[in-house]
C-alpha cells in the first residue's frame, strides 16, 4: 500500500413534480431505512468486521460520526472492483470508513484520492489507513474538496485535465450538488458516480408537508432528480440498501 497525507453542468429540472410520499412511515433505525428485523437479518449474513472495521464503527458511535452502513460499504466496493488501473475520488473522507473498503476492493495499480475538510477526521482516517494493508494507492488531502481535486486533476501546462473512473460523493453535509457539476465531465465514459445516503432516512420520498422544507432533504432531492435525468448519464438507480445508494454511469 502506498499512502500519502497531504495537508492542505447538469440539465436545469423542475424539482416541484410529485414523487409519491411514503407517508411518513419510512423505517429510520439509525443507518438506513429498512426495517430492524430486516437489519438484524442481513447482519446475521454478513461476515463479521475485522478489527480495524471494527474500531472505526466503534469511533463512529461514541462520537457521533456519520458513516456508510456496511451494505452500502461492501456494494460500492463491489461495484468499483473490476477498476485494474482505474482512479477513484471521493468527496468527504470522513474518518475513512468507506475509503478503507474501496481502498481494500480494488487491486493493485488503481488508487483512490478522498479529501477531507476537517483536519480531525482527515488525521482520524489517516491513522485508521495505516493500519491496514490495502494493496491499492491510497491518498488522503485535507481541504476543501471542490479546490484540492480540481488542483489535483488539473492537467500541465496545455494538457487536458485527467479523467477519473469513479467519483463518489460521500459526506452528506458536503455542496453534493455543486461538486457534481463540477466534476461531472471529468468522469470517464462507462466510469460510475455514487452517491451515498440518497434518502435521508426515507424523507426524500415524503410529500413536503412532511419533511417541511428541509433544506438538507430539499437538496437531497435536487441532487437525486439532477443525476437521474443528467444527459450525459445513464442506467441511473436509486437503491434501498442503508440509507439509499444513488449511482449513475457516465455514457459512451
Amino acid at each position: 500500500m502506498t499512502t500519502s497525507f497531504v495537508p492542505d453542468a447538469a440539465q436545469p429540472i423542475d424539482d416541484d413534480a410529485d414523487l409519491g410520499s411514503a407517508g411518513g412511515n419510512a423505517w429510520v433505525d439509525g443507518f438506513g431505512v429498512t426495517s430492524p428485523d430486516v437489519t438484524r437479518y442481513g447482519d446475521a449474513l454478513r461476515t463479521l468486521p475485522d478489527a480495524v472495521l471494527l474500531a472505526m464503527r466503534n469511533v463512529a458511535e461514541s462520537e457521533g460520526i456519520p458513516i456508510v452502513d456496511a451494505d452500502t460499504a461492501a456494494l460500492c466496493a463491489l461495484l468499483l472492483r473490476h477498476l485494474e488501473h482505474g482512479r477513484i475520488v471521493e468527496a468527504g473522507t470522513g474518518i475513512g470508513y468507506l475509503t478503507l473498503h474501496l481502498a481494500r476492493a480494488i487491486p493493485m495499480g488503481a488508487s483512490i484520492m478522498s479529501v477531507e475538510f476537517d483536519p480531525v477526521r482527515q488525521s482520524q482516517a489517516h491513522a485508521f489507513v495505516t493500519r491496514d494493508t490495502p494493496s491499492a494507492v491510497v491518498e488522503l488531502r485535507l481541504g476543501d474538496p471542490g479546490r484540492v481535486i480540481e488542483r489535483e486533476l488539473a492537467g500541465e501546462a496545455g494538457a487536458p485535465p485527467a479523467l477519473i473512473d469513479a467519483l463518489v460523493l460521500t459526506d452528506p453535509a458536503l455542496p453534493r450538488l455543486d461538486l457534481f457539476d463540477q466534476l461531472a465531465n471529468r468522469i470517464k465514459p462507462g466510469g460510475l458516480v455514487l452517491v451515498p445516503h440518497a434518502l435521508r432516512g426515507g424523507r426524500v420520498a415524503d410529500n413536503a408537508e412532511a419533511w417541511g422544507g428541509d433544506p438538507e432533504v430539499e437538496a437531497q432531492r435536487l441532487l437525486n432528480r439532477v443525476v437521474a435525468t443528467d444527459p450525459r448519464f445513464t442506467d441511473a438507480l436509486l437503491l434501498p440498501v442503508g440509507d439509499g445508494l444513488l449511482v449513475a454511469r457516465r455514457r459512451a
